[in-house]
């Protein structure tokens, strides 16, 4: 029985395991705790958890319910012997006393300060047991289509997986969905599954946050904390001059109180569907995992015992580790379990007993691949290899002729650093190693650099693994990695046909001043940042600058500081855990998968062109005083440069729209794209968002303050009314101003919305499948024209029919006004000069 509080002013003795209150009973009493501990307990759904204890003298059990003025939303239990004394008292009463007797107020302040605490680290605990599952799932689901490919039958392997919000089976479903989000974010799936995949996290292509955090900003709450964490005595005279403090801090800590029990409330629930999704009824993913092992065992599966019966292991693994937490938070096991995961650990027994033989023989071949026995490779000495690139680190340090007290701290904390874990944990002491390390890194590359090109490129091999693919410290890779790295770099560049340099071919074009250095993250020049620094010198322009200043050396500088190093970082992807020098860590699908070359790039490159083939249009102006011709606007397709730069991970950027912003063939220049060389994810759809980028800027700087105009339409102009007007839009459903709403949250800015609607539009849309909203495909359809065999194999479609007709109109039109115009520049042959044939050409449907 719980107490009876009717009685004013008493005080009762409480045995152990004694209810004091029952939750979803009113309260009403003001309670206070002289002696002992009690247990606060509730009940979400189905599942009974301990939310914290309240142990000690001068606590207020209770008070939360009382100050709210509601029900109890947990029960309070003693936990030991306890002594109570209870008060009779509402609501109003309650705040009353707070202001009237601050010693109470400040009593039942610090409970709530108290409570909050724990009820947080409960939450935590929660959120991050739910976000383990979730990942679990996710990465599980992909692992099961991976080896069973025909579970969708609509979709054929290596084609476009689209969403359905129509599969029954809620697992199918998510999977399918996942899928479908994995491959517009640029993921790629493993050939066959791996361990290695199962345990990254694969949110960004998921569109997922795995994160075990809760952001929580409350400053007035940390503000009464601060408060109550002085000397009693000054919180005590502080309450006392000013009570209203204590009924404001109150009210705040209620108030985020049930905050946070609502969003533990949230977090169980999301908790328990995942778990219910994972393990309960037929449809579990457990259950097919099952079913797998079964088709295998009966022979009707094709999939090798040494790709099936590894995942199993780790699903059944995994699942008992994640169950063994959530009995630790929750105090007792998962009760709606079952079955399935006695079923696959009986299963995963037999069959691995039975095909022992195979995974030992996987086990071993594995290992020579480690240890560079790999017959792949075998024109490499791996023994001879390791020998010549032993305490790597020491010879790129020595080579660079680096400042010794500089190379003192970094071999210090290299060392320091080697000895955790994961060395790219986002801890903030972490964070700050690899920041000191990183700025001793680029300065002895720059100095290696350097001393390489003068030298004829003749360096120690580890310097040129340096340079190439940011490689330091042998003891970082495993053995099969660095013969990876080793058998590419000699390899053949190719010969593409656009612009595309390794990162060391790009610095010594700098260097020699073939090519003009990028700008900043500020967008600032190597000249404007130079002027500034010589600002009493009277330079004006460029021609000004003093010969011992712009050197190659200084320029060199300026493009690794401002260019190369930013492009590292930003394309690893991972701000938080970024760090220059290549590790194992890094390498989340096997090396060789995620390498680019330049034929690689050239075929990311030549699959876009051929959907979108006005990606890098630009008007720009052609004379030709010889025949006539002072100002004719044209169109040309002006590539940029393509750099790759010595990093890993799933982002491109686009640095620069234009290499040159002022004078004359500032609008024909190239811009800047950087590419890592070695892409965790799917380089085409990487490149897409660089090139969407590219587009968005370029539009933006030609056009100046008219970017955003609707009067002049544009690109930029009309998708950015879009965005700002799409709620208005006549031509879009409520439902799917609803969806256009949900997405766009997921986005910073314009462009980034831009970006992904251009991916959608170059992958799906060219394939005939709409991906995009009508009032999308119309400004895409205008600005953005697929390749003439593309627009003929649509334009059938109705939701493309009336868009083609207009098109074909339009450039119909301005092919015959530009044929009429061009006829006074023909030759006697009837030939007109290569610029105007070609802008003829480009506006002929």
């Amino acid at each position: 029985m719980p107490l009876d509080t009717s009685k004013n002013n008493q005080k009762i003795p409480v045995n152990p395991g004694e209810v004091l209150f029952i939750g979803g009973k009113a309260s009403q009493s003001m309670n206070i705790l002289h002696e002992g501990s009690v247990r606060v307990e509730t009940t979400l759904g189905d599942t009974s958890i301990v939310l914290y204890s309240l142990e000690g003298a001068n606590l207020t059990p209770g008070i939360f319910a009382l100050l709210e003025g509601t029900p109890y939303p947990y029960t309070i239990r003693a936990k030991t012997s306890c002594v109570v004394s209870t008060y009779v008292m509402n609501q109003p009463n309650a705040k009353k006393t707070l202001t009237t007797k601050v010693s109470v107020g400040v009593m039942a302040v610090r409970t709530l300060l108290k409570e909050i605490g724990e009820l947080y680290k409960r939450v935590l605990s929660i959120k991050g047991l739910a976000s383990k599952f979730e990942q679990t799932m996710d990465n599980l689901g992909a692992v099961y289509y991976i080896l069973n490919p025909s579970i969708f039958s609509d979709v054929t392997p290596g084609s476009i997986i689209t969403r359905d919000e129509n599969i029954i089976d809620p697992v199918m479903k998510l999977i399918r969905n996942n899928l479908a989000g994995f491959q517009e974010h640029g993921g790629m799936l493993p050939d066959k599954p791996t361990i290695t995949f199962l345990e990254e996290d694969h949110g960004e292509f998921f569109e997922k946050d795995y994160s075990e955090s809760i952001e929580w900003n409350d400053a007035e709450f940390h503000f009464i904390r601060k408060i109550l964490s002085v000397n009693p005595k000054i919180s005590q005279a502080l309450f006392e001059a000013d009570p209203s403090l204590l009924q404001s801090a109150a009210e705040s800590y209620v108030k985020t109180y049930r905050e946070l029990f609502e969003l533990l409330s949230k977090e169980t629930y999301d908790l328990s569907e995942t778990m219910n999704s994972m393990f309960v009824g037929e449809n579990a993913l457990l259950e097919k995992f099952n079913l797998t092992l079964d088709l295998f065992n009966t022979g009707y599966s094709t999939i090798p015992s040494t790709v099936l019966l590894p995942i199993t292991e780790w699903a059944l693994k995994k699942s008992k580790s994640l169950l063994d937490e959530y009995k630790q938070i929750f105090g007792t096991n998962y009760a709606s379990l079952g079955n399935c995961l006695d079923k696959l650990e009986s299963k995963q027994l037999e069959l691995t007993n039975k095909y022992g033989h195979e995974l030992n023989a996987q086990k071993n071949k594995e290992e020579a691949i480690a240890q560079g026995n790999d017959p792949i490779r075998a024109g490499i000495d791996t023994k001879a290899l390791k020998v010549e690139l032993l305490n790597s680190a020491s010879q790129i340090l020595n080579y660079s002729q680096a400042d010794p007290e500089a190379v003192k701290e970094f071999s210090t904390l290299m060392v320091k650093l080697k000895s955790f874990k994961n060395p790219l944990d986002p801890e903030p002491d972490n964070r700050k190693i690899r920041r000191t390390i990183a700025k001793t890194y680029w300065d002895v590359y720059k100095k290696s650099f350097t001393k390489w090109l003068q030298s004829g490129k003749q360096a120690p091999k580890a310097v040129e693994l340096m340079l190439r693919y940011g490689y330091f410290d042998e003891s970082l890779l495993d053995d099969g990695h660095i013969v990876e790295l080793v058998g590419r770099l000699y390899q053949p560049g190719g010969n593409p046909s656009a612009p595309i340099h390794h990162g060391t071919d790009w610095l010594e074009k700098i260097y020699s001043r073939e090519v003009p250095t990028s700008v900043d993250e500020l967008g600032q020049t190597f000249f404007e940042k130079l002027k500034m620094d010589l600002k009493d010198s009277g330079i004006k322009s460029e021609k000004d600058i003093p010969p011992d200043y712009d050197t190659g050396e200084a320029r060199l500088g300026s493009e690794i500081s401002s260019m190369y190093e930013p492009n590292v970082r930003l394309t690893s992807g991972n701000i938080a855990s970024h760090f220059p020098i290549l590790t194992k860590y890094h390498i989340t699908i096997p090396l060789e998968k995620c390498f680019v070359s330049k034929d690689d790039v050239e075929k990311a490159l030549q699959y876009i062109l051929g959907v979108d083939y006005t990606a890098f249009n630009r008007e720009v102006i052609y004379r030709n005083e010889d025949i006539g011709i002072k100002n004719e606007f044209i169109q040309r397709s002006i590539i940029p440069d393509f750099i790759l730069v010595p990093s890993i991970g799933p982002k491109i950027m686009m640095w620069q729209d234009l290499s040159i912003f002022r004078g004359a063939g500032s609008k024909e220049s190239r811009g800047r794209i950087c590419i890592p060389h070695f892409v965790t994810g799917d380089l085409k759809t990487f490149m897409l968002e660089a090139i969407a980028a590219f587009r968005w800027e370029l539009c933006k700087n030609i056009l100046g303050p008219d970017w955003n105009n609707v009067g002049i339409p544009s690109i930029t102009a009309d998708y950015t009314d879009y965005v700002q007007f799409y709620k208005k839009s006549k031509d879009l459903s409520p439902e799917l101003k609803e969806k256009i709403s949900s997405e766009f949250k997921r986005f910073r800015t314009d462009r980034d919305k831009f970006a992904y609607d251009y991916s959608l539009w170059i992958r799906y849309e060219a394939e005939g499948v709409q991906r995009v909203n009508r009032v999308v495909r119309s400004i895409f359809y205008r600005h953005i024209p697929f390749h003439k065999n593309i627009r003929e194999k649509v334009s059938s479609q109705p939701a493309y029919a009336e868009l083609h007709n207009r098109f074909k109109n339009i450039r119909t039109r301005q092919h015959k006004e530009f044929e009429n115009k061009y006829k006074k520049y023909m030759d006697a042959s009837g030939n007109l000069p290569k610029e105007l044939y070609e802008n003829l050409t480009f506006y002929e449907v």
